[in-house]
C-alpha cells in the first residue's frame, strides 16, 4: 500500500451483549476506506481486486453491519450466543508486565481457558475471568480473533473453487447460469462479514472487560465514543480517514510479520487496540466527562453525565480517525491476502446487483459443543 508522512503525533494526544462496536456508520466506513485503500494501491493486484469491491461498496457497507442489526436482534437468545464474538477481553488473559507477541496468544477456544486459568492462579495482580462452567467463561471472555480466522477461511475456500471453475464455463452462458456467480456472491457475504469482526477489533472497547466505562467510573463511555461521536462528523470523515490509512498503514506492517496466518492477525490487531484504551479513557476525562457514573445493579446504576458531542467531537476527531484507519487497513489486507491464497481467481465477469440484505448466521464453527 502506499506510504506517506505520518498523519501526526497529535493523533495519540468491557462487553456485555447489549453493547455494539462502532455503530453503523464506523463499520460503514472501515468497509468503504478498505475498498478504497487496494483500488488505490501502487500494486496491481490489489488495485484489481480493490477496483471489483469498489463497485460493491454499497453492498459491503450493509453487510458490515448485519451481525449487529440483523443476527443480534433476532432474539435474546441469539444476542448472548453471538455477541462474544464481537470482542475479545484481553485483561482475563494478558500478564502484567511487557506485551506479549500475538505468536504467544491462545490459538483455540480450549488454550483461551488455559490461559484465563493460568493468569487467575496469579493471584490478586490479574482479574478472574467469572463464570462456573467453561461456557460461561468463555462467553464473558469472547472470542473475536477465531470468528475472524475461520471466517477469514471460508472466505479463502470460496475464493479457491471460484479458481477451480475458471476456464470451465462457456464464455457465451449468462451470468444466471454461470456457477461462478453464486459463488462469487458467498464471497462478497464473506467480505462484508468478516469487515465487521476486523472493525470490532479495531475499538479498544472491544479487547477489555471494561468495555463501557464503569470501572473507571466513566459509565455509558461505549456508545457515546463510538456512535454519538462518529455519527456527529461532516461527510468528509471517511475521506479522512482514508488519507490517514494511506499516509501510515500501522497493520500492513505488523501482518507482514504473519502472513498466512490470520489468527496471529488478529491479535496482532487486537493488541493494537489495546494499548489505546487508557488513551480513550483520558480523552473522556479531559474533554467529555462532566459527572461520574454511579454504580449498582443494572437498573439502579446511573450512566456518567457528559458534555455534548458537538462541543467535544474536535477533541475525539484524530483518534477516531486513527482507529478507523486501523480498521480499515487491516481489513483490506485480510481481503486481498484472502484473495491470494485463493488463486486470485478473475471476478470481472460477476455482473450482479442482487444479495441477500438479512442473511443466515455463519456458524461459530470453532466453539465447542454445547451440552
Amino acid at each position: 500500500m502506499r506510504a506517506r508522512t505520518l498523519f501526526g503525533f497529535s493523533l495519540l494526544l468491557s462487553l456485555s451483549t447489549n453493547a455494539f462496536a462502532w455503530g453503523e456508520r464506523g463499520h460503514d466506513a472501515v468497509s468503504r476506506v478498505a475498498t478504497r485503500i487496494l483500488a488505490e494501491s501502487n500494486d496491481p493486484e490489489a488495485q484489481k481486486l480493490g477496483a471489483f469491491l469498489q463497485r460493491k461498496e454499497n453492498m459491503l457497507g450493509h453487510l458490515a453491519n448485519v451481525p449487529d442489526i440483523v443476527w443480534r436482534n433476532t432474539s435474546k437468545e441469539m444476542d448472548e450466543f453471538t455477541a462474544p464474538s464481537h470482542f475479545i477481553d484481553m485483561d482475563f488473559f494478558l500478564s502484567p508486565g511487557l506485551p506479549p507477541k500475538p505468536e504467544d496468544l491462545p490459538t483455540d477456544v480450549k488454550s483461551l481457558l488455559v490461559a484465563m486459568a493460568k493468569n487467575c492462579a496469579r493471584g490478586k495482580l490479574v482479574p478472574c475471568v467469572p463464570g462456573d462452567t467453561d461456557n460461561k467463561r468463555i462467553d464473558k471472555a469472547g472470542h473475536a480473533p477465531f470468528r475472524v480466522q475461520t471466517i477469514y477461511e471460508d472466505l479463502v475456500k470460496t475464493f479457491q473453487q471460484i479458481k477451480d471453475l475458471e476456464g470451465k464455463t462457456d464464455k457465451d452462458t449468462k451470468d444466471k447460469d454461470d456457477p461462478r456467480t453464486e459463488l462469487v456472491s458467498k464471497a462478497i457475504l464473506y467480505t462484508g462479514i468478516l469487515s465487521h469482526f476486523v472493525g470490532d477489533l479495531a475499538n479498544p472497547h472491544h479487547t477489555s472487560s471494561d468495555y463501557d466505562g464503569w470501572d473507571t467510573d466513566q459509565g455509558g463511555l461505549h456508545g457515546y465514543f463510538e456512535s454519538e461521536l462518529v455519527d456527529s462528523y461532516p461527510l468528509d470523515l471517511e475521506a479522512t480517514v482514508l488519507d490517514e490509512a494511506e499516509r501510515h498503514p500501522t497493520m500492513e506492517a505488523k501482518f507482514a510479520k504473519y502472513p498466512k496466518d490470520p489468527l496471529r492477525q488478529a491479535w496482532a490487531l487486537a493488541l493494537d487496540s489495546h494499548q489505546y484504551l487508557d488513551t480513550l479513557r483520558d480523552l473522556d476525562k479531559k474533554y467529555s466527562l462532566l459527572e461520574k457514573s454511579v454504580k449498582g445493579e443494572r437498573d439502579s446504576r446511573k450512566k456518567a453525565k457528559r458534555k455534548d458531542v458537538k462541543e467535544t467531537r474536535n477533541q475525539y476527531r484524530n483518534f477516531i480517525i486513527l482507529r478507523l484507519a486501523t480498521g480499515a487497513d487491516a481489513l483490506s489486507q485480510f481481503w486481498v491476502n484472502a484473495w491470494r491464497e485463493g488463486g486470485k481467481p478473475d471476478l470481472s465477469f460477476y455482473r450482479s446487483y442482487h444479495y441477500d440484505v438479512k442473511p443466515d448466521l455463519i456458524p461459530l464453527r470453532y466453539m465447542p459443543e454445547r451440552k
